[in-house]
């Protein structure tokens, strides 16, 4: 029976610790939302809440969990670059592509960076590669649009963009 009582209480105060870490996560969305036009908070919420380290993170933490979401769609992007450079025969759409391969490889580095900085708070360095992490995307896209080339590769620079306008906004809420 005391077991029991003891297990009870633990999962009591589990749930209400999630509750408020939740609260956090909702907190950071609505603040984040409502000063920057480019973040949906419910993107945001869906984004960060899919991480179920979200449930316990701080801003910082979540701040971490954000760039790692793009570190991921930078990681996966490269991958699709790599095949559809197997598969493309136009030359613009190759040099496109080979084009953002090149920065997508780079802006893995540069968020491994931005981790590293957040962690130790150089809240100004992570806010930097941060942003050049927007770039990317934009630079991507606008290279086949120069060349007036269909881009494969519009979801995903979309998502990073999105991923990175998402962590940045986080960023700059550190201090």
């Amino acid at each position: 029976m005391t077991a029991f009582v003891a297990l009870l209480c633990f999962l009591l105060t589990l749930n209400q610790s999630l509750s408020l870490v939740n609260a956090s996560v909702m907190e950071t969305c609505k603040t984040i939302a409502a000063s920057n036009p480019n973040i949906n908070y419910n993107f945001c919420i869906a984004t960060l809440s899919a991480d179920p380290r979200s449930a316990l993170a701080d801003t910082q933490g979540l701040a971490i969990i954000a760039t790692k979401l793009i570190k991921a769609n930078a990681t996966s992007t490269e991958l699709t670059i790599s095949n559809l450079l197997k598969k493309t025969t136009d030359n613009a759409t190759s040099q496109c592509l080979s084009d953002c391969s090149s920065m997508y490889s780079g802006l893995v580095d540069t968020l491994n960076d931005a981790i590293s900085a957040i962690t130790s708070k150089h809240y100004l360095d992570a806010n930097s590669d941060l942003s050049a992490a927007i770039d990317v995307s934009i630079t991507c896209e606008t290279g086949f649009a120069e060349l007036k080339v269909k881009s494969p590769l519009t979801k995903e620079n979309d998502d990073s963009r999105k991923l990175s306008t998402l962590a940045l906004a986080i960023t700059v809420l550190l201090k």
